[in-house]
């Protein structure tokens, strides 16, 4: 018995010892990305969002470093790295748009592998079976409160990528699932060049990055009034960045205080949804939202049809003296 009993614990300390930390998985993944060329397969993305269920597959096509294709029911995308064509085709309309810099896709997962070693404390929390392979089951929690999306990884025990992917914030949930991956097929670079179809609509668009701008300058990319706070908590004004997309325009506020940064959004031309787990909150006479994620608080308004979303590292009390000194 007393024989079984030592047996029984050196196979357990034996085992102990073999157990991978989350660390070495998260590092076999990174290598085994390392030495991918060419990968293809199926993403399915689901994403859950105040009880609305969307599901979109998409197949995709990544050439090492910068060519990729990704094809969905009604779209199709193709880049060689210096080009791409966003193809439509229901409306039969190609965009072609000249890219400024190299973009890797969302459906590299060298990029979440990255993030996930650099920016997340990560856990081995089990082992289970995604569509019939054993994986490790892994939790990243954000190292920084400025990284608020938590994530759950699936990393398949013998080829070392995540077959699935799970991002929680707030309210808001999606589902990266992986599915008949194949790597290293040796994939040509015609796969990555697109002719549009006869017949089909051109239209070409030229990717600028925003300009940092003052605030007299972005007042003069926009059609509605910027509003700036008269009591800033000690944050000094930066710098200003002015987005359109369609019907909406955007400009962004930046802040600086030591090292913490402030901003303060102002958009016209979009519909509001509740920001998940908010409370109510007066700004003087005004109905206002609150919400602290990681830390970090926004607090979000309306002023004569403009939002406005204050957000950082402050207290509810400087965030809403802010957002009174705007009104």
């Amino acid at each position: 018995m007393r024989k079984i009993l030592i047996g029984l614990t050196i196979t357990i300390l034996l085992l102990g010892c073999m157990q991978m930390s989350a660390e070495q998985i998260a590092k076999k993944a990174e290598e085994k990305y390392e030495r991918t060329e060419d990968m293809k397969g199926i993403m399915v993305l689901t994403t859950e969002f105040e009880g609305e269920k969307q599901i979109m597959e998409i197949k995709f096509w990544y050439k090492k470093p910068n060519k990729w294709r990704s094809e969905s029911k009604d779209m199709l995308t193709v880049t060689n790295g210096s080009v791409m064509w966003l193809y439509n085709k229901q409306s039969n309309e190609v965009i072609i748009t000249e890219l400024p810099e190299a973009q890797k896709p969302d459906f590299d997962y060298g990029k979440i592998v990255k993030d996930m070693l650099e920016k997340y404390e990560i856990k081995l929390i089990g082992e289970e079976k995604v569509t019939g392979r054993d994986c490790y089951v892994m939790e990243a929690i954000p190292k920084k409160e400025k990284f608020i999306v938590k994530q759950k990884l699936w990393i398949d025990k013998e080829f070392w990528y995540p077959l699935r992917i799970e991002m929680n914030f707030g309210e808001f949930n999606s589902t990266i699932e992986y599915k008949d991956v194949e790597f290293n097929t040796g994939m040509s670079d015609e796969e990555f060049e697109f002719k549009p179809p006869e017949g089909a609509k051109i239209v070409e668009r030229e990717i600028k990055p925003p300009e940092k701008l003052t605030i007299e300058g972005a007042q003069k990319e926009v059609n509605f009034t910027i509003l700036t706070p008269s009591y800033t908590a000690g944050y000094e004004f930066s710098h200003a960045m002015v987005f359109k997309f369609g019907n909406k325009e955007t400009v962004s506020l930046y802040y600086k205080k030591d090292e913490r940064i402030l901003t303060i959004t102002e958009s016209t031309g979009s519909e509001s949804r509740p920001m998940p787990n908010a409370t109510k909150i007066k700004i003087g006479d005004r109905d206002g939202e609150l919400a602290e994620v990681f830390g970090s608080r926004m607090l979000r308004f309306h002023i004569n049809g403009v939002e406005v979303i204050i957000a950082g590292k402050i207290s509810e009390e400087e965030l809403v003296r802010i957002a009174e000194s705007m009104v």
